[in-house]
């Protein structure tokens, strides 16, 4: 060893060496002065138990009961909570979505009868005449966009009706609040029903809202229902925030549903609902609770005897001949003066039609 060291003394290192060795040896001490200044043990537990303050939060589902979770969600906010005001700033915080938002194919009603055809025109211009009879036009298309969307998705129903009437046997639960608040007993205006009339056929013949896409919910601005984060929000027309499914459910290919027909199959009566609870109101009695009739204390009754026609002597008709009810040929009216309902034609000038937009003389 103390030969080696002599060696390198009488034979001195290249600079190049020296260079290297002072870099490895500053490398040496920049570590050793880094690990000294790490905090200790005892210092880093009291970093991390240190308390954080939760944020306040909108929560979707209703506030837990049981102690500890009540506990843990004081400081949260249902969205069904909000005041009006709040609930439109809540839903002014949530943009539009900038996905693709391809329009529905457009729908054209196959009914099985008359009957059918206007059961589904009647409960969609119900729809739209109770949902949005203060909107615009395109807000009211959009309500009907959204009926007819649900109506070839698989989670609805396959007619109109059943569309727009499910849930309503139940006053919480109707997919359409009108068809479980008592809207329908008040009676709509004639002029605004016929508004809504029209748009629902052009919507039962194929017009196409584009603007709402594939959409299936929609609600009013002045509030926030739990569902809404969870969808997709597409379009703001009027009063009312649009939303599709996300994924491939508010895609178009999930709305293959075909129309089912038979709009009055599986719809309820109120009248007769109120009947059936009460079976005193119908006053019948069970075939199963009949008593057993005793053909012997039956009496019979003597068939009516028919009583004859009296007898018209043959001189005493009369008949009816073409010359005693015409004597006169003239007094006949021609074929050729009669209209096509059997009518005498109206005499005057003759009355020359012009093509379209003419005048007649």
């Amino acid at each position: 060893m103390l030969h080696r060291f002599r060696s390198l003394v009488r034979h001195p290192l290249p600079a190049t060496q020296v260079a290297g060795l002072q870099l490895g040896l500053l490398s040496v001490l920049c570590l050793a002065i880094s690990l000294a200044a790490l905090p200790s043990q005892t210092n880093s537990a009291r970093l991390t138990q240190a308390p954080v303050s939760a944020p306040r939060a909108m929560v979707l589902t209703p506030a837990a009961t049981s102690g500890e979770d009540q506990a843990s969600q004081d400081d949260l906010i249902r969205l069904q909570d909000l005041s009006p005001d709040a609930a439109r700033l809540w839903n002014a915080s949530n943009p539009i979505s900038d996905l693709p938002n391809p329009p529905a194919r457009p729908f054209r009603l196959e009914a099985e009868g008359v009957l059918d055809e206007a059961r589904a025109t009647d409960c969609l211009t119900a729809a739209i005449y109770y949902e949005a009879a203060f909107e615009s036009v395109d807000g009211q298309r959009a309500v009907a966009q959204v009926v007819l969307n649900r109506m070839r998705h698989p989670a609805f129903p396959k007619t109109v009706c059943g569309v727009v009437f499910q849930g309503s046997e139940r006053t919480t639960g109707c997919q359409f609040t009108f068809t479980c608040d008592g809207s329908l007993a008040r009676k709509p205006a004639e002029e605004g029903w016929m508004r809504a009339r029209k748009i629902a056929e052009a919507a039962l013949h194929g017009y196409v809202m584009k603007k709402v896409g594939n959409a299936t919910h929609y609600h009013a601005e002045y509030v926030a229902p739990y569902w809404s984060p969870s969808l997709v929000k597409v379009r703001v027309i009027g009063a009312h925030i649009f939303y599709r499914w996300t994924g491939g459910a508010g895609l178009p290919p999930a709305f293959g549903g075909r129309y089912a027909g038979g709009e009055a199959k599986g719809m309820q009566l109120a009248v007769l609902d109120d009947l059936a609870k009460n079976q005193g109101k119908l006053n019948l009695t069970p075939v199963s609770e009949t008593a057993a009739i005793d053909p012997a204390a039956v009496e019979p009754v003597a068939a009516p005897v028919a009583e004859a026609a009296p007898a018209v002597a043959a001189d005493a008709v009369e008949l009816v001949t073409p010359a005693k009810a015409a004597p006169a040929p003239e007094a006949l009216t021609k074929s050729e003066e009669l209209d096509w309902a059997g009518r005498p034609k109206a005499k005057g000038p003759p009355r020359l039609a012009m093509p379209s937009g003419g005048m007649s003389f």
